[in-house]
């Protein structure tokens, strides 16, 4: 998969590094890290979990997805996994799910989305949330008020 060079960019800004200081952390050159920004190459798998290692993020964070048709695959590639179950409900169309780790991931995503309409968080505060987010081990059974 290729990597999003506009996602690695903002994720660098974001964590105020400039491409020089990313490249030495990474063990790369500034070129490479420009180059991966332009988009012009992506970096091997070594190259991509040092970069997401530095910039505290899962190397999912810095992936380009591209269409939609290629999320859908990968809803599908996943569904077992997350237990991805296609719901139709009166208002329309939507996934649940009974997987723990997915779960929980929903319910940090939805207090995330709390803090920010509630101007607790900046949109970088949640930017930086969600391109840092990384599954939380699941310790303990989850309850969930229906």
């Amino acid at each position: 998969m290729q990597i999003s060079g506009k996602k690695l960019r903002r994720l660098r800004l974001l964590r105020n590094f400039t491409q020089k200081e990313l490249a030495v952390k990474s063990g790369i050159t500034d070129a490479a890290v420009r180059n991966y920004e332009l988009g012009n190459r992506s970096p091997n798998k070594e190259q991509l979990i040092k970069i997401a290692e530095v910039l505290n993020c899962d190397t999912s964070a810095l992936l380009d997805y591209g269409s939609s048709s290629r999320i859908i695959q990968i809803l599908f590639d996943y569904e077992k996994d997350i237990k991805l179950i296609p719901v139709i409900e009166e208002n329309g169309v939507r996934l649940t799910s009974t997987n723990p780790a997915f779960i929980c991931f929903l319910l940090d995503w939805i207090e995330m989305q709390k803090k920010y309409n509630n101007g607790e968080i900046t949109d970088e505060e949640l930017e930086d949330w969600k391109l840092s987010y990384s599954i939380k081990p699941i310790e303990k059974s989850i309850e969930m008020e229906m």
